[in-house]
């Protein structure tokens, strides 16, 4: 019989287990000095620049068993990416960078040349779509003629509205297909995989959720349910999570005719969820994960030891998802 049970932590999260399920702490964390290398795809997205931010500030702390030397890694088509990348650091992570050694340039046509990008990684985090950018192929990377094109992808979207987006479904498909296959093998032993907001429409099923389960690598899937956008606040890592968050178990399907709209849930928060999933769930466990915003988060106390926190708030995260 399935049962529901909530609890409140510090006014900010409440945690719905659906099911008999219990969150088990045997993340990253649970061996701080066993450090996994992480990888993230699309990085030059604001979604995927946050949490490859969020990596380098836990790779720099001890107790978070995520690696600060070679990791994270991020993967991008072109240059154009590591700069967008780079864009997102410096401004909301205070002057940080990524430089050539933490990215990757990588042909995403090609599985071998993906599964080259991951050799010796432990976890990667992708999304279900990307926004798509035509662009040519970086000199000295992996072109094979002068006027090469190539896709460059950002997970979900480019921080500027500059870009000219290309918006394919069925391609954003494509690089998830063979991204999976990629990680499969590489030896990926953690997936975190991030829904776009569309998905979470969906009444029933869903064929990222199948692709997943037959690829065989662990994994949690994050589905957000609201509109994403950017905290309009000028955001940095030091004002942590924003939203008052419903973190909630299980493959919820949600009510077509419903005439209640969900509200809007900012990437720097769905990126800190993504993170801590990492540190805190059991990597030998597939978990769905619905995250929702029911409004902005109640006022508190700013720690002023950020250099000791990967992002405030993150102890409030880590007691949701850790709670049996």
């Amino acid at each position: 019989m399935k049962h529901t049970s909530k609890c409140q932590v510090g006014g900010l999260f409440c945690l719905l287990l659906v099911g008999n399920i219990a969150a088990l702490s045997l993340g990253s964390a649970s061996k701080p000095y066993d450090k996994q290398k992480v990888c993230v795809f699309g990085a030059g997205g604001f979604l995927g620049g946050c949490i490859f931010g969020f990596l380098q500030r836990c790779g720099s702390l001890y107790g978070t068993g995520i690696d600060g030397i070679q990791g994270p890694r991020a993967i991008t088509a072109t240059s154009v990416g590591s700069l967008a990348l780079n864009s997102i650091l410096s401004k909301n992570f205070v002057l940080a960078q990524a430089d050539e050694s933490f990215v990757k340039l990588t042909d995403m046509s090609s599985i071998d040349s993906i599964e080259n990008r991951l050799q010796g990684f432990d976890a990667a985090v992708l999304a279900t779509c990307y926004a798509l950018e035509t662009r040519p192929v970086t000199s000295g990377s992996y072109e094979r003629t002068l006027n090469d094109k190539t896709t460059e992808f950002y997970m979900d979207r480019p921080r500027s509205d500059t870009y000219q987006e290309i918006d394919s479904p069925d391609h954003s498909f494509d690089f998830f297909r063979s991204s999976l296959e990629a990680c499969r093998a590489a030896g990926i032993r953690r997936l975190i995989v991030l829904a776009s907001d569309s998905q979470f429409e969906r009444d029933s099923g869903d064929k990222h959720i199948d692709i997943l389960n037959t690829c065989g690598i662990p994994y949690v899937y994050i589905r957000p349910n609201g509109q994403l956008e950017n905290s309009p606040n000028s955001w940095t890592f030091a004002k942590g999570v924003q939203g008052d968050l419903v973190v909630e178990r299980g493959y919820i399907s949600l009510d077509p005719s419903s005439s209640s709209l969900p509200g809007v849930l900012y990437r720097e928060d769905l990126a800190a969820v993504a993170v801590q999933s990492l540190l805190s769930l059991d990597w030998s466990i597939n978990s769905i994960i619905n995250v929702e915003c029911i409004g902005p988060a109640p006022a508190r106390k700013v720690n002023k030891a950020l250099a000791k926190e990967w992002c405030v708030n993150s102890e409030r995260l880590k007691s949701i998802l850790e709670e049996n």
